[in-house]
């Protein structure tokens, strides 16, 4: 009986731990996203499906979330910086990291098995927040081409 209790009690606290990762991303989008003055705009894998023949860019790319909120009040900015100085990335690597006055930007990458499996990209400025999540399955090399392609 115990070590049924020690087992639930370990795979319980594995489990939070994983989520934890990404507790404060999620709660980063959700909170920009029921801000009155946010514009949202989600792409699943059926609209991204539908694009695909016409961008080969899109290859790997199961979902992108966009969200931005523009004229964010003083407390916004403040409550905005608060939580993306305090997240807490495990899981993700850190692309790109710029703290400037009143500014602040993310890149954010999540990586398993030599794909990357997430892109975050956060802005925050004193009066407007932008987030962008693109999630799947994406080869480091097309990501290298793009990037080489649009320089």
């Amino acid at each position: 009986m115990k070590t049924k209790i020690l087992i639930l009690a370990l795979a319980a606290f594995c489990s939070f731990s994983s989520i934890s990762a990404s507790n404060c991303i999620d709660n980063l989008f959700n909170t920009a996203s029921r801000m009155p003055n946010a514009e949202k705009v989600n792409l699943n894998s059926f609209v991204l499906g539908l694009l695909k023949p016409f961008s080969s860019e899109l290859k790997g790319i199961k979902s992108m979330s966009i969200i931005d909120a523009e004229n964010i009040s003083s407390k916004d900015y403040t409550r905005f910086e608060k939580i993306i100085t305090q997240c807490d990335s495990d899981g993700y690597e850190t692309v790109t990291s710029s703290n400037e006055e009143n500014e602040i930007v993310r890149i954010l990458m999540k990586i398993e098995k030599e794909k990357i499996r997430e892109i975050v990209i956060i802005s925050l400025e004193e009066n407007e927040i932008s987030l962008i999540r693109i999630k799947g399955k994406i080869d480091p090399n097309q990501m290298q081409n793009i990037i080489e392609d649009n320089a």
